[in-house]
Order: C-alpha cells, then structure tokens, then sequence
C-alpha cells in the first residue's frame, strides 16, 4: 500500500511541477488555474514527560489515554521523526478537477487522503474516488498551521482519526447563496474494502491479526455555511458506519462474530473576533455499539459493548504579523463504555452478567505554540501541551489519574 501511493504521489508531483506552485487550499480552485501542487516535508522532535510508565492491561497508568505525542502512533514511536504533505491538482477543462493528498508521519503512516474527479455543473458537482468525509476541520493540510501536533484527538490520534477517515466513494453537492451565506451541502457513500484501500480498518478496537472484515461501508452527510461579510463559517457532519468482522476465538473452531453499528457527529463554528484575533470551537462526538457473538453448537453467548466518546475544543489563534502566530487550544474528551453478556437459548436472550467495572476517562489538554515563518518557504512551530487524565473504575471503587507534558518543535519546508 505504502508503494502504490507514494508512486502516485511521485507522479502526480513530476506532472504538478511544471505547473507553478501556489499557496492554496482545496476551495481556491478558479478557471484559470491549469495545475498546482503544494508539498511541505520536515521532522519534528518531542520531549515527553508522564507520570504513567506504561499501559497495564486494566489501563490502570492511562499512558496512552494522555493522547500526547507517544500516543497510539502507527509507526514505532521516536522522539525525532521525518513527514511530509503532499496536495496537488490538475484542472481539465472548466469543469473537472483532478485532486490528490497525500500524507506520510508517525502518527498516521503512509496514507492516501484523497485521490479525485470533481465535475461540476452548474452549481451541483459530483466527485469519485477516495474522498474525505468533510465531517472535521482537522488541519492535515493547512500551510499556515499552528501546530505540532492538533490537539482534537479525532485529528491527531489514530483510532479515532479512522472513525471519519477517508475512503473510495462517492459524493453529491449543491453550492448556492442565501440570505449573505454561501452554503454547500453534500451527501457520500464511502467503502473502505474497495481496493483494498483500508481492509484492516476498524471503527472499534483492534481485533488483532486473526480477525478478518466480512463487510465495512460508511455514509455521510455535511453542510457548511459561510458568512461574505465577515468569513464567520459554520459546520455540521454526521456519518454512520456499519461493519462486520470474523475473529478466532480461543475455543477451536468457535469463531466470534462483530457487528458494529456507530455514529459520528461534528460541530464547528470559526470566526474573527478581531483582525489579527480567530477563534475556533468544535464539539465531536462518536456512539457506537458491538454485538460480540460467539457460536458453540446450540448455544450462543452474546456481548453487548456500548462505546461513547466526546471530544470539546476552543481555539484561538493571533496573528501578530505577516510571519509570527501564536496559538491557545483547550480540549476536554471524553470516554465511556458498558458491557453485558447474555446467553441465547434457541434464539432466546437470557441475560447472563453485566461488567460493572467499566472505565470512564476525561481527559483535558491545553496548548499553546508559537509559530514563525521565515524566508523562502522555511518555517518552525514550538508548541508545549499539558495533559490530565482522570479515570473511574467502578469495579475498584477509586479514581486513578495521571498527566503529562510535551514540548514538540517542527521544522519545516513548504515547496
């Protein structure tokens, strides 16, 4: 996977560098625009300090609920480490838009975000290939991005990110003006399987290497609205996904069987208080729920696991002038879950037990950084976060908590 994409991103480059470089976002296409690219690579390096050592298998120490730097990272975590964005397009015509992301780092891999045909008619579109949901305003790609590392865990760690990740599909959308907004509203059927593109991808917790996906599909909806007098935006996104997995279970020949139902929801508003000052807040929240069932000849045992996870954001940037912005952040998420067993008899739920020691987490991160754009394309973010997590544990009848600190520094170069 890791060779396809990064040979179409080598191709895709060699075509967008004949075309001049832009600094641009997806939504600043205009008709005279044949090509553009935008690449940015660098290394960040991460000093981390935690009161937890390690993970138990109860999530006792909470490390990795911390949601730092060292948090849930798809490759071996190193305190030093190289990424890269890549985001380019080529316009056809007047009318369709070839579009590619690409992203390589610790926290995520190798990942293809999207790959495109945009055709708009009139003021309705419709696009396929692999496509991002647009339930999020997570900054993957922005090239005046303040931070590090985003503090919105569905941005920045890797579970989660997956709950609303991109996939190949298909979208419809409507741009039009009402009332001194523009809006745009857009529908999406998406498929992780297709190509397989993402055949481990899992919107609960990982299954481990004996589980195989039988089925896995998604589908969304998104609107947005933005003010033409004062840029003032708003976003609303739902996306529902549904999937079905195999797993081998420690009896032989016994398999268990998932099915998992869940729900995403995203809300955003971003606007200016002052000229220099923009402020963010979000608020995301994911529900699902796991049927576990386990067949052994007549017997069924059943485990319902119901999953919910919240995630609360304030941002304010400042941008002092043309080349330093600071940035404050402030995040609350948080996440609960609840078992029970029941035995099925000839088709008949009998309840069995319930899991009474079900963890609760809260965990508060507040950031600030600072960043500094220098000369031709060069540029560094110093960013310090302050982690706290708080966790219930009903079986033990106490809370546990621990925290952590992390200071990160980037340093970047935007081709």
């Amino acid at each position: 996977m890791f060779l396809k994409t990064l040979i179409c991103a080598l191709a895709l480059m060699a075509c967008a560098v004949q075309a001049q470089t832009v600094v641009a976002t997806e939504h600043q296409w205009t008709d005279d625009v044949v090509g553009s690219h935008i690449l940015q690579v660098g290394a960040d390096a991460w000093h981390i300090n935690t009161s937890a050592s390690e993970d138990t298998s109860a999530n006792l120490n909470s490390l990795s609920r911390l949601q730092l730097a060292n948090s849930y990272p798809v490759w071996d975590f190193h305190p030093t480490t190289p990424w890269m964005r890549f985001e380019g397009g080529l316009r056809v015509g007047s009318d369709v838009l070839l579009s590619m992301k690409y992203r390589a780092d610790q926290p995520t891999g190798s990942r293809l975000d999207e790959a495109s045909v945009d055709w708009a008619f009139h003021t309705y579109g419709v696009k396929f290939g692999v496509l991002d949901p647009k339930i999020s305003w997570c900054r993957t790609y922005d090239v005046d991005s303040p931070w590090v590392r985003e503090n919105n865990p569905f941005c920045s760690i890797q579970p989660l990110n997956f709950a609303k990740g991109s996939a190949p599909g298909a979208q419809v959308y409507a741009n039009f003006i009402a009332g001194g907004y523009s809006l745009q509203a857009l529908a999406g059927a998406y498929r992780p399987l297709w190509w397989n593109y993402a055949p481990d991808e899992t919107p609960t917790l990982d299954l481990g290497p004996t589980s195989v996906v039988k089925n896995h599909t998604k589908s969304g909806l998104a609107l947005s609205a933005t003010n033409l007098r004062n840029g003032t935006e708003f976003r609303v996104g739902l996306l529902r996904d549904h999937y079905q997995a195999r797993k081998d279970s420690s009896t032989p020949n016994v398999p268990y069987e998932y099915d998992v139902q869940s729900d995403v929801m995203f809300l955003g508003a971003n606007w200016y208080a002052t000229q220099k000052i923009a402020l963010r807040a979000t608020y995301f929240t994911y529900v699902g729920e796991m049927a576990r069932t386990l067949q052994s000849q007549a017997q069924y045992l059943l485990r319902d696991q119901n999953s919910k996870y919240k995630a609360t954001s304030l941002e304010m940037n400042y941008q002092l002038n043309a080349t330093h912005v600071f940035a404050l952040a402030h995040v609350v998420y948080d996440f609960n879950q609840n078992y029970s067993n029941f035995d099925l008899q000839s088709g008949m739920p009998v309840f069995q037990s319930g899991y009474t020691g079900a963890p609760h987490f809260v965990t508060t991160n507040t950031s600030v950084s600072w960043r500094h754009d220098w000369r031709k394309g060069l540029f560094t973010v110093l960013q310090y976060s302050d982690a706290r997590v708080s966790q219930t544990h009903s079986s033990l009848q106490r809370q546990l908590s621990s925290n952590g600190t992390a200071l990160g520094l980037r340093l970047g170069y935007r081709f």
